[in-house]
């Protein structure tokens, strides 16, 4: 932290000391440097594309604006737009800078269109584009399906640290509602990354991918949990793509309530510099960003280079350093039975177990001993005074417990391409992220049963137990976590005949999470010494919780124990491998009708898993997917009319080793067929059916055998004998290999809004809902349940033959000889949802004034399991606030801006989360320019400015700075 400040004060000072202020359009114009350019006489696609290639920026243009034109030959010294100006001329086309480095070809206002107006049918490697290597198609949030999509222009402006910090505000279908400040709340490592669309424990059915690919799974226990982007630099990004709700047919297996894609930016010229410090009010909670990128390209674009690192860092806040987060967790709300979770007040209290207990004639259910007790008056006196009432306030061992984690996160960004031919280039990229938080947490308090009459109860009489509660952790310590994702990808994209492009490529990774804990607690003596007031005779005292409070916490502490260690390392395993295609099929009315495939093989595995240095985990699955889009509008006479038809085959394999052996394989068929079209100039309808699936987790496949018996009679065989006189016979629990994946079935629906009469204005309505059906549950009925019951579960009881001797009997069923009682899938969901967003754009005052805001109404989720199963659902307890919204004005010229931001999530009953609205400013403008530096801007920022206090944002108000240098 001392190091970003230094660098912050000291670019600062350069940056004030060189001369006056410039403005954007100057920037712009020295940031676009010239480039020797070399292109034939060409088919004006390939020439677009190539250009793009050789001068390192993104030129996009659809099949159905460029046509068949041809492009003259350029050969020259050329800036970006001094080469699209020649390129294009005469050609009835122009063009549009939507962002640095970005242009968009477009057919020029007035010219006559070689195609029909309307949507078009694209896959991505048709798309013109050096500056990302998505291997997904580029997602529109006016496709057929409702996607979310963020540019790099909306992230750059963003006051957010991470891509997971910009999406908690502005994605309001990610119901994990935990702000971008790494808590133990969030799980662990509790720095990472968490997306869970829909239903805020749906990590597991909510996809993470970078640039169209799987990233290695973080090792949870014996799970393979959500991959973790966390320490992400959002400069690193320039595009993300959100869709909250089933895609299994175009992301495969896990992409069940939603998918997140960041595509990154691949910048190959140029430096950037940016440092971010930030603090609360009174100067707590200290955090900072640093990111760095730098670019390179061979004069001819055949050879680009970038690298890219970023730092994050975070200082923790404790519960002492928030007053008002003492309220919640006063000890006074202590109630008996509560002492292994709940915290307990500053100061000793007891309970009556079962009843009252009586200490000096008077009776009472709870009193308590003060922390500053230190004897000077009789216990009894103390105890009677404060009879009714728990410790209140909050024990000193608590004060320490953090509410937030010093944390550090690093992120290194490699990318490499060369283009090999005309049309054909390779690239390796590489993606190292890594996490390491600290926090200490106390558990808990302190607690043993006093016996009255006897031992340390001897002063109480009465019937009840006595439990006392003292202003200890019964466990505490410091907790260290590491966590480590790598990922090098390999690929070659060519160009193929008949307008088609292809590409080839592999992806290796590996995540690993090492966690190590000091937890001290308390041995059973010291449990057994409080409660009977007898030393152990090894020379130590027996605490006396009714003497002075200092020399009892004093005495107690030589009773401290450390505590087991948690298992401290896991491991996961990637590897991908892919070769997709997509390109024109036929022609409908002068619009392509486009086809994507993609053949893939997909490995994850966890070579460690707690416990036997032999257990380990591996799924590896296969799947051939295709996408088709159809132009229609010129064949069925409604406007724009477009058809998205997608279906995936994907056979997966799990084999597992922990506490036994699982070998598996489960296939799922996945589909999406949507529409969309345009029957009012502006107005956009559309709807899609799409399906998911989600393999069972692999522990749930293991099963335990045992023997067993029972007590009650056989309904099927002698009524006058119980079971158990037969003998035993097998309990099987647990997991099966019946076991079928988890299956969701989406409908979406909803309206796009281009305002005609309101320029630069968009209102999308969007309707979608998620139905999950065997659905995978844990089951627990036990055995006489099933033998009641045996006709309504068949298979669960297995029986002997039935003999003559039974028959003669008149049984009707053989000797009981194994129950099983396993898990199954009977579980279904229910989630229905409205997503609704609005942007509007105007000019005002000399500058750009952009309003948007997003909101989510979402009444519906249910999960139900079959109320005979004791043990209820699958999925956690939470549920979902039915609100959530978020609101941004920004003012903008090209030197300055101004913004505002809005957030808000409604109340949450399950989880006891009150409402709460946050609302944060930024401004930034363009600093002179230091020597060397294309431009040079300041940002400073106040979030959380009303200065809300709730546990996902212990920070509170605070303020940041960032400056950020381009050369």
């Amino acid at each position: 932290m001392t190091f970003l400040r230094r660098l912050l004060l000291a670019v600062l000072y350069v940056c004030a000391s060189v001369a006056p202020l410039t403005g954007g359009a100057a920037s712009a114009t020295a940031a676009e440097r010239a480039t020797t350019i070399v292109l034939p006489a060409q088919p004006l696609s390939r020439a677009l594309g190539e250009l793009g290639r050789q001068i390192g920026v993104d030129i996009l243009a659809a099949p159905a604006v460029v046509g068949d034109r041809r492009a003259p030959a350029l050969r020259g010294r050329l800036t970006p737009t001094q080469a699209l100006e020649r390129l294009l001329a005469g050609s009835g086309l122009t063009y549009e800078q939507t962002e640095p480095g970005v242009y968009v070809v477009r057919v020029r206002p007035g010219a006559p269109a070689d195609k029909p107006e309307g949507p078009t049918a694209l896959p991505e490697l048709l798309i013109v584009g050096v500056r990302s290597q998505n291997v997904d198609q580029p997602r529109d949030p006016d496709d057929i399906q409702p996607y979310q999509v963020y540019e790099r222009s909306s992230l750059r402006a963003a006051q957010s640290l991470s891509a997971d910090d910009f999406l908690q505000t502005w994605l309001t279908a990610n119901t994990y509602s935990y702000q971008s400040v790494p808590t133990r709340l969030r799980g662990l490592p509790p720095s990472r990354s968490n997306f869970a669309f829909r239903d805020p424990n749906a990590q597991a059915a909510t996809l993470v991918l970078v640039d169209g690919r799987r990233m290695p799974a973080i090792p949870t226990g014996n799970q393979m949990s959500q991959a973790d982007v966390g320490p992400m630099p959002l400069a690193a990004i320039g595009r993300i793509e959100t869709l909250g709700s089933s895609s299994g047919a175009l992301y495969g297996l896990g992409a069940v309530n939603g998918v997140v894609n960041l595509v990154l930016e691949r910048d190959y010229s140029g430096a950037e510099v940016a440092a971010t410090v930030g603090a609360g009010k009174k100067g707590d909670g200290g955090y900072g960003r640093f990111d760095a990128r730098l670019g390179w390209s061979s004069e001819n674009g055949g050879t680009a280079m970038m690298v890219r690192y970023g730092q994050r860092r975070f200082n923790g806040v404790t519960v002492r350093d928030r007053i008002e987060v003492s309220a919640p967790i006063d000890g006074a709300r202590l109630k008996t039975g509560q002492s292994f979770n709940g915290v307990p007040g500053n100061g000793i209290t007891l309970f009556g177990v079962s009843g009252p207990f009586t200490v000096g004639g008077v009776s009472m259910l709870k009193t308590y001993i003060p922390a500053d007790y230190d004897g000077s008056i009789p216990i009894e006196t103390v105890l009677i005074r404060n009879a009714g009432l728990s410790a209140p306030g909050l024990a000193e061992g608590h004060q320490d417990r953090q509410l937030s984690t010093d944390s550090r996160s690093d992120a290194v960004l490699a990318n490499i391409r060369q283009r090999l031919w005309s049309g054909a280039e390779a690239y390796v990229d590489y993606i190292y992220l890594a996490s390491h938080d600290t926090y200490f947490a106390p558990y808990g308090a302190f607690s043993t049963w006093l016996t009255p009459g006897r031992g340390a109860g001897a002063r109480f009489s009465g019937a009840s137990p006595i439990e006392l509660v003292a202003p200890v952790p019964h466990t505490a310590g410091t907790t260290d976590t590491r966590s480590i994702s790598r990922r090098v990808t390999a690929g070659l994209v060519f160009d193929l005949p008949a307008r088609w492009r292809g590409g080839v490529d592999y992806a290796v990774g590996s995540s690993r999470v090492r966690g190590l804990n000091g937890d001290q607690g308390f041995g059973m003596l010291a449990y057994d010494t409080v409660a009977s007031g007898i030393a152990p005779g090894d020379g130590r005292p027996a605490p006396d919780p009714f003497g002075a409070q200092a020399k009892f916490l004093a005495d107690l502490k030589l009773y401290g124990a450390k505590a087991s260690p948690a298992e401290p390392y896991g491991s996961t395993r990637l590897e991908d491998i892919s070769l997709r295609a997509s390109g024109p099929i036929a022609r409908i009315k002068d619009r392509d009708l486009t086809l994507s495939l993609t053949a893939q093989q997909l490995w994850e595995g966890m070579p460690h898993m707690p416990g036997s240095a032999s257990n380990h985990l591996s799924m590896r699955s296969r799947s051939l997917f295709a996408e088709l889009r159809a132009p229609l509008d010129g064949v069925v006479g409604i406007r724009g009319l477009e058809l998205q038809a997608a279906a995936r085959r994907q056979t997966g394999r799990i084999r597992m080793q922990y506490g036994g052996y699982a070998a598996v394989e489960k296939a799922a068929d996945l589909y999406l067929v949507g529409l969309k079209a345009e029957p009012v100039r502006g107005l956009i309808v559309r709807g899609a059916y799409a399906s998911g699936a989600q393999l069972p987790e692999p522990s749930m496949f293991m099963n335990a055998r045992g023997t067993s018996g029972s007590n009650m009679v056989d309904p099927k065989r002698d009524p006058s004998r119980p079971i158990s006189a037969d003998g035993w016979f097998w309990g099987v629990y647990g997991g099966s290999p019946d076991l079928k994946p988890d299956q969701t079935r989406t409908w979406s629906a909803g309206v796009v809004l281009h305002a005609p009469l309101i320029p630069r204005t968009r209102l999308s309505v969007d309707y979608t809902r998620i139905e999950g059906h065997d659905l995978l549950v844990q089951v627990y009925r036990g055995a006489d349940f099933y033998i009641l019951n045996e006709d309504r579960y068949p298979g669960a009881v297995v029986r002997a033959p039935l003999t003559d001797a039974d028959r003669a009997k008149g049984y009707t069923g053989g000797k009981i000889i194994e129950v099983r009682d396993l898990n199954e899938n009977s579980g279904a969901s229910l989630v229905q949802a409205v997503d609704i967003t609005a942007q509007h754009d105007l000019d005002l005052a000399g500058g750009r004034l952009s309003l948007s805001a997003t909101a989510t109404w979402q009444p519906t989720l249910v999960l139900r399991t079959a109320p005979d199963n004791w043990l209820g659902k699958r999925t956690p307890d939470g549920g979902a606030p039915e609100w959530r919204g978020a609101a941004g004005v920004r003012w903008s010229t090209p030197s300055f801006a101004a913004s505002a931001t809005a957030r808000y999530i409604s109340a949450n009953g399950p989880t006891s989360l009150a409402a709460r609205t946050t609302v944060d400013l930024a401004l930034g403008w363009n600093l002179p320019r230091p020597p060397g530096a294309s431009e040079a801007e300041l940002r400073l920022g106040v979030r959380n400015l009303f200065d809300r206090w709730s546990i996902d944002d212990p920070l509170k108000r605070r303020l940041e700075a960032t400056i950020i240098a381009r050369f």
